[in-house]
């Protein structure tokens, strides 16, 4: 019985997959560092103090506006953003693209959605001399698109040009 082998890519071909993937690894990583950056940025101008993301998600946590749904989860959890943010690296560094791929969509759709939310809703609305700052959701929302278009890219893109489809090395196909 024939054994059907892959075709080896050149080394042209293997050099541009090589160079697409670590540009996919770049703009993700910076769509990573844009929602954790954007984090920390002011949300929320109140007098002439600016307060970040997790300022605000303490004040709604102490004042129980969330109540027991699924925003009073995402408030809990919000101080573990930048600890979500480090699984598509983990799953990269493990050179598992597609899963890294598919939580890098995750957490982008989740990032971009909640930001431009916000945007959407509050912009241009103040008060009690509280107003939304848009510099802290617009960073989030766009490393949240990056996010999303690195995450795609790498999800339904080719496999790892470093692991081969055979499942079995060169060396040991020959022996």
């Amino acid at each position: 019985m024939p054994q059907l082998v892959a075709a080896t890519p050149t080394p042209a071909v293997a050099n541009r997959r090589i160079r697409l993937r670590i540009a996919l690894c770049w703009l993700t990583g910076c769509g990573l560092a844009l929602v954790i950056v954007g984090s920390f940025l002011p949300w929320v101008i109140s007098g002439s103090v600016k307060r970040s993301s997790y300022a605000i998600v303490g004040v709604v946590d102490r004042l129980g506006i969330a109540g027991n749904g699924p925003l009073s989860l995402l408030v809990s959890h919000w101080p573990l953003l930048g600890t979500l943010c480090f699984a598509p690296v983990i799953a990269a560094a493990l050179r598992w693209w597609r899963v890294a791929g598919a939580l890098a969509v995750l957490i982008g759709l989740l990032a971009s959605l909640l930001s431009i939310g916000i945007l959407v809703v509050a912009l241009g609305r103040v008060g009690l001399t509280v107003q939304l700052d848009p510099l802290g959701p617009s960073v989030m929302a766009a490393g949240g698109l990056l996010l999303v278009g690195g995450g795609l890219c790498m999800t339904f893109g080719n496999s790892s040009p470093i692991r081969r489809r055979g499942g079995r090395s060169k060396a040991i196909d020959q022996s």
